[in-house]
This record gives structure tokens, sequence and C-alpha cells, in this order.
């Protein structure tokens, strides 16, 4: 086991430099004539620079093979730092008031990063050799190896049962391993052990701030060169590479369900504040679309404590599950009360998954001490889980897409008439009084509004003049759509009143898609003769020259609308795709002024990215002698014919 040890202290170090080394920047223009995109510190450059690090020598020069001073280190770590605010202003004899480093040392010596070179000096104009360049930053990212105990045994061995052993037991021995590893294999060779700098390089070595550029490295031996003077373009790598390591350190560890990861904050997977317990899913195209549990976090502490009671430990201190559904189920789910659950995601193959929460408390101590003692922890948790992690599994998952479902009432009876058909409506307006559904299916019309998100409105009050009434008369509800503001809508039930509010918005209100579900069914019934002035324009047409471009027109769900979806093919990789709702003008053109557009350019594995996009586009329909003309009000036009 040692030996092992010993040798993945030497394949880290040696990895890391490896990898380091392959880091690119993102920026596109170089900021300084004297640094050039192929150095190995361009990408530290630009960071420093955009980070306010540094600001270069003047005239549009770094410097890169300058010498550090050790005013320009402490400055370099008071940016990085964030400029904090100082309690003290402690400094030194030979710090000039009001120089550009005052506050940095005074911040270094507050913050027990340097204590000055003796004598009441603090030396700002002495060359900083790198030995004491990675000594300073090594203590302001607070000394993480002098806590460690060198004379202690690592206490792994072939014979030790790692599973005994706590995160941080483990995380400490392995350390105090690799250091040992470091010393008896004289890994850096010019690092003597006892040094002031040991630790500090050691460190810097394992978390990947030495790398093979800025530091002599090869597969027989490292020469951290510590007694030589350290220049800007070795400090600014320094940084940059601590930079990054905060940045690994910070990330999400990961704990997969099914073929996607659930990110955990690194605090709480170290310290194992959770318990995980993962299902092996049903293959995709097995899967029947019934509810399957892909993952159950609970907190760890609360099934402990079940167990040392005696109790059952399943379901106690459960904070969330992932469920998924297929879409048949989740309709079905969507007609009936879901607290507790929340779809949040669906997957490239049109399932879908669900964030569900106990409804009742799952929080178990040994005695009400502890669990007074514990609640702050458990109320974290719990805020982490339900405020946190829907947006890290998106984050965290290309292949799921978000989606959004609400669960008030007036969402369920809108699910119901579009999913299980069991319920009978009418809709109700002055031009032809109620009308019943009769074998209407008002699936598009339900959905369209389900897709609004209701939110309940406490404080909201009827606007004045009419409104467009939903009605389910056999169970005492109604739902009244306002002409004032579209967007309201007011419930009616059981003597109570509530009101509710469209939280997403779309191309058509919620009142406008109530008079186009109210006419549509006038037009089955033949009330509204005239309801039909827009047919003309619908289906599908191609462009008539090139016939690459092919247009869809649909009706909308609101009154005299019409969406349009134009596909038009640039290239081989390359597809412009136009969103339009248009309205039907008093002249018989469709006219729109909210089209969207995006140009999405796919590369050789079938992957899309949208590379430009647009939403202030305008134009008109018309219709002449049996062509559809296209013009935009940019002054482009263009021919399509009806399509076989």
């Amino acid at each position: 086991m040692k030996k092992v040890l010993k040798l993945l202290a030497v394949s880290l170090a040696l990895a890391i430099f490896a990898s380091t080394a392959t880091i690119t920047a993102s920026a596109e223009k170089i900021e300084f004539t004297d640094v050039d995109k192929t150095d190995y510190f361009y990408p530290a450059v630009q960071w420093g620079l955009d980070a306010g690090i540094t600001q270069g020598v003047g005239d549009n020069l770094f410097a890169p093979d300058g010498e550090v001073t050790r005013a320009q280190v402490v400055t370099f770590l008071w940016n990085m730092a964030g400029k904090p605010d100082l309690t003290a202003t402690e400094t030194f004899d030979d710090v000039e008031k009001g120089s550009w480093y005052e506050t940095a040392v005074a911040w270094a010596v507050e913050s027990e990063i340097t204590a000055g070179t003796g004598e009441g000096k603090f030396s700002p104009d002495t060359i900083c050799d790198r030995a004491m360049c990675i000594s300073l930053l090594y203590r302001m990212m607070g000394a993480p190896m002098d806590g460690i105990d060198l004379t202690a045994t690592a206490g792994l061995s072939e014979d030790t049962l790692l599973e005994e052993m706590t995160m941080e037991e483990f995380g400490n021995a392995l350390m105090l391993e690799m250091i040992t590893s470091f010393h008896q294999q004289n890994i850096i060779e010019d690092v003597a052990e006892g040094t002031y700098y040991d630790l500090p390089v050691i460190w810097a070595c394992l978390n990947g701030i030495v790398t093979e550029n800025n530091t002599d490295v090869s597969e027989e031996r490292i020469l951290f060169r510590p007694t030589q003077p350290c220049v800007r373009k070795e400090m600014i790598s320094f940084l940059y590479q601590t930079k990054l390591m905060q940045d690994a350190a910070n990330a999400p560890a990961e704990v997969y369900f099914g073929d996607y990861v659930l990110p955990i904050p690194q605090e709480y997977f170290m310290n194992e504040l959770l318990s995980y317990e993962m299902f092996g899913l049903i293959d995709d195209d097995e899967y029947e679309g019934e509810d399957e549990v892909a993952i159950i976090v609970s907190e760890r502490a609360s099934k402990e404590a079940a167990e040392a009671m005696g109790e059952d430990t399943e379901g106690q201190g459960e904070l969330f599950r992932i469920v998924r559904v297929g879409e048949d189920r989740l309709h079905e789910m969507l007609t009936e009360d879901m607290s507790g659950i929340r779809p949040f995601a669906k997957d490239e193959k049109g399932i879908y998954y669900l964030f569900c929460t106990p409804t009742d408390v799952r929080y178990v101590r040994e005695t009400a001490e502890k669990m007074k003692e514990d609640i702050d922890r458990w109320t974290e948790l719990n805020s982490w889980a339900n405020e946190d992690v829907i947006d890290g599994i998106l984050a965290h998952n290309y292949g799921l897409l978000p989606v959004s479902f609400t669960n008030t009432m007036l969402d369920m009876y809108l699910a119901r008439i579009a999913y299980s058909k069991d319920i009978k409506y009418t809709i109700s307006a002055e031009a032809y009084g109620p009308l019943g559904a009769g074998d209407f299916d008002g699936t598009r019309y339900a959905e369209y509004l389900l897709g609004g998100n209701f939110v309940r409105i406490d404080d909201a009050e009827s606007p004045a003049g009419g409104y467009v009434e939903l009605n389910f008369t056999d169970e005492g509800v109604r739902y009244d759509f306002f002409i004032e503001d579209q967007n309201l809508v007011r419930e009616l039930r059981d003597g109570h009143t509530a009101f509710y509010r469209r939280a997403v918005d779309g191309n058509v209100t919620n009142t406008e898609a109530m008079e186009g579900w109210y006419f549509a069914l006038a037009e089955q019934t033949g009330k509204k003769e005239d309801y039909k002035e827009i047919d003309p324009f619908l289906g599908e047409w191609t462009e008539e020259y090139a016939g690459r471009g092919v247009m869809t027109i649909t009706k909308s769900v609101g009154l005299m609308k019409a969406d349009i979806e134009v596909r038009w093919p640039g290239s081989a990789f390359e597809i412009g795709t136009w969103i339009i709702t248009a309205n039907l003008a008093e002249d018989g053109n469709l006219v729109y002024s909210n089209g969207k557009s995006t140009i999405t350019q796919f590369d050789e594995y079938g992957k899309g990215t949208v590379i430009k996009e647009s939403s202030d586009q305008s134009g008109t329909m018309e219709l002449n002698e049996g062509k559809l003309v296209w013009k935009t009000d940019d002054g482009e036009e263009s021919s399509f014919v009806k399509s076989n």
C-alpha cells in the first residue's frame, strides 16, 4: 500500500504538470504587445488583466521577464484577494506613505502573510526569489499543510480498512504519505526537507500551481529553482494556476443517477453529510413510462440516529428524490394534486424527471437537545435541496431540457380537459352566450394555457369590463378570463374567490387563447361562419424558386392569429429558423411584429449550436394568385407555393 501511495505522489505531480499545460485562453485580443498567444503564460496574463491583478508596466507592455519585487508580489496577492478592507494600518519604516503598495503591505501583515525582513523593514524593492513568492502565496491560501503532524504515522497499509476511516482521516493520511514520499524519494531535487519553503513547494506541486512551463519538470526530476529571482510571467502563472485550483476545489462533486449527474457541494460530500440510494434504471428502450425512482438523497445524521434508536431507517432524513416518468404518466399526474412534486426536465427521448420532496418532516435525532443543536444544519440542507439542486442538475447535464409545470387548481382543471377527457365544460362570452364542448377537442388550447405557469395572486382585484368564462357547472367551479387585464384569471369555487396570473409571457395572452377557443367552438357549431377567413393561409408552403425554404402555417390559439414556422437551410451544416405569430389584418394579409429568427450550426455529430439570434423581425404574408409572398419590413421578399 505504501509503495502504491509513493508512486501515486509522483504520478499525481507529473499528471498535474502535464494537464495544466493545455489550458488556453478564451479572449481574442492580445492586450500587451510583448505577450503572444503562443506563450504559455498568455491565459494567465489575460486573466490577470481582466481580474484586475495586473495592469502591466506601461506603454502596453507586460514585461514578462521582469523580476518581481516584494512590493509587487504582495500587491498581486492583495489584488487577487479582492482588495479587502483593513482593520489595521501597521506598516514598516521603509514603506512610503501613500505609495501604490502601502495598503497591500499592511494587508499582508494583518493577514500573517509576511512579517517583513527584520528590524522594522519590509524591503519593498528587494527582488523576490521563487521560494519566497510561492511561500507568500501559500500563506495567503491559509498555509494548508502547516497543521499536518509530520512525525505521525500515515496509518495507510495493505491491512487498512478504509471504510472505517472518515473522509477527513483518509485525506490527512494520504497527504502525509505524499509528503513523506516527496522527501524520501527526493522528488524535488533542489528543495531540502525542513526549509521554510519545503511544504509550500510540495503544496504547489500537488495542486498544479507549478507546471512544466513555470518550473523545470521532466519525467526524471523536478527542479524548482528556489533561489532564482521570480519573473513576472512565472508569478502571474503561479497566481493563475492557484485560481484554477480554487475553481476545481469549489466545483461540486458528482453523484450519478442513471445517465446523468447530481452536483453535490464539496463541503457536503467531503464531510459525508448526505446519504445516497441509487437505483439501476430500466433501459430507455424497455422503459414503459411508469414511476421509476432514480436516486434518493437523505441527511446521513438522521439515518444514523434512527439506526441507533433501533428504528427503520427507510425514509428518515429524506431531502428529495429524483423520479422519472413517461409523458402519459406525467399527463395523468398533472390532473391531480402534486404537492411536493415538481417536473423539471425532459431528456432527448421524451422521459420526464421529477424533483420530489417529502410532505412530512424526516428530521431525526436521538434527543431533543441534539435536535435543537442540529436544526440549523437540517435547515441549510433543505434550503440547498429546494433552491439549488434543480438548477445544478440542469447546468451539469447537456441532455436534459428544462420544463416547468405549476399545479394550481386551474392547472388541474385544464389538464383534465387536455388529458383525461373526463370533464364537461362550457365557454361563454357576449357574442353567442354559453357554448358546450360537445365532441370538440380542446387539448391544444388547454395545453397552451398550461404552458403559462399560473401563479396565485393574493392582492388582485377584478378589473372593470367583460370576460370570457370557462365554467365547470357540474363541479361548481368557474374561471373568468378578463378582457381588460388579459393575463389575470378569477376563480370562483365553493363561495370563495381566488386570482391567478400567467407567469410566462407568450405571443398570445390568456384571454386571447380563451377567445380563440370560444370562436373555434362557435365555428364548429356553425354560429360563426366568418371565422374561416384565415384558412387560405394554412398548410405547408415551399419556396418557389430554390425550393429550399419550407413554411408551415397553422391556426394559433389566439383569435384570428396564425403560427408560422419557416426552416431555411443555409448550408449542409446550417439551418435558419423563423418562429412567427401573425395577426389577420383588415386588408386580409397576415401581419407580424414579433418574429424570432435563429441560425443553428451543426457539427459532424449532429449537435447544434445557435450562432445568431434575433427577435425584432417584422413583415407580412400576402396571398397573390395562389402564391404566398413573404415580405419583411427591411425590404426582403420571397415567394412560396403550396406543397403537394
